[in-house]
């Protein structure tokens, strides 16, 4: 019998469960629990030992190679290797996340969420349109005196408000701001970045004080070299990470994606096609970047896995900042989201 190829042999296995599949592998193997962002070689391993918990990892039934596994160190990036960047994964579609989405006619009164209680000039925090969770616990993990509230990106707790770039958003956002006084500190998280870059930019432009602002894997700026279907080019990346043949019920996408903690559990099943094109129109604004470069402090967290117009288009944007690479390797956030070193750069940056 021919072997099955890697997007054969892994149909319908979202990432999170061959990242499971492959922490339990080498749990086994090591006599220890291990996470799905330990490096098999500072856990001790070699490359002997790699070639056995590849055996074993065929033996389950998942396709790797020695070679995708020694370039590929760890449960998180091997199963992205596998599902995600699958070279020969046919393209699918998933129309249940197609569904007719509701817009709103004007945008709603943005009302920051308590995040944490505390004393002192409260940070403002931009989410990302997914992993709000993960931000949470991060936040969290902070251990700042300051308190934080929570900004989510228009569309994800919504109908989509009317809008067409960045600085729309921006300025909602800044309005209820506003309703504070100065000094304000800012953080954003992926998409959630871009629109804190541009209230960080508002802001001074009216010669408020605006703490270093803290920007934690934000996308690139400026527009995509090749797509430009932008809800097209989400979906098809969702069907890879999730394992999906494009028959799944939004009950059965929401399961999955809840699972790897892709949402919280605000979202139901209804708000996934709502929420797929809220990134897209989000992608759609943030392709267009911000009006102009940033001048004031500022500290960025990158991830090697993130491609190089990353750095170079936010070099230009905040040409103060103070850049921190992360090591992980992988597209999904949550790994630089749960590594202990990510807390002392908002400590470094607003002080305890």
């Amino acid at each position: 019998m021919a072997e099955l190829s890697a997007a054969e042999a892994t149909a319908r296995l979202s990432c999170g469960t061959v990242e499971r599949t492959l922490c339990e592998i080498w749990s086994g193997y090591f006599n220890r629990a291990v996470s799905p962002y330990d490096d098999f070689f500072d856990l001790g391993g070699d490359s002997l030992g790699m070639i056995d918990v590849v055996k074993l990892a065929r033996d389950r039934g998942l396709p790797v190679r020695s070679s995708m596994a020694l370039r590929n160190p760890s449960p998180s990036r091997l199963a992205e290797i596998l599902t995600v960047h699958a070279a020969d994964a046919p393209p699918v579609e998933v129309p249940a996340l197609r569904a007719p989405v509701p817009r709103a006619p004007a945008w709603p009164s943005t009302t920051p969420e308590p995040i944490l209680p505390g004393d002192g000039t409260p940070l403002y925090a931009v989410h990302s349109d997914s992993h709000v969770e993960a931000e949470r616990d991060a936040i969290t993990s902070w251990r700042g005196t300051w308190p934080v509230l929570g900004i989510p990106l228009p569309g994800t707790r919504g109908p989509i408000p009317p809008f067409g770039t960045v600085g729309e958003i921006a300025d909602e956002f800044v309005a209820a701001l506003e309703q504070q006084a100065g000094p304000y500190r800012l953080a954003g998280f992926g998409l959630g970045a871009v629109v804190a870059l541009e209230m960080a930019r508002r802001l001074a432009d009216r010669e408020e004080t605006v703490a270093p602002l803290v920007l934690i894997r934000p996308p690139a700026l400026g527009p995509a070299p090749v797509h430009d279907d932008p809800l097209r080019e989400r979906l098809a990346g969702l069907a890879r990470r999730f394992g999906l043949d494009g028959t799944e019920s939004l009950e059965e996408i929401h399961t999955r994606v809840r699972q790897d903690g892709w949402y919280d559990d605000r979202v139901r099943p209804a708000d996934l096609p709502r929420l797929q094109q809220a990134w897209a129109d989000l992608t759609l604004a943030v392709r267009s970047g911000p009006s102009g470069r940033y001048d004031g402090p500022a500290v960025l967290v990158h991830d090697l896995a993130d491609p190089p117009e990353v750095a170079r288009t936010w070099s230009g944007a905040v040409p103060r900042a103070e850049v921190h690479v992360f090591d992980h390797g992988i597209d999904s956030p949550m790994a630089v989201l749960r590594d202990d070193h990510l807390a002392a750069v908002p400590l470094k940056a607003f002080g305890s």
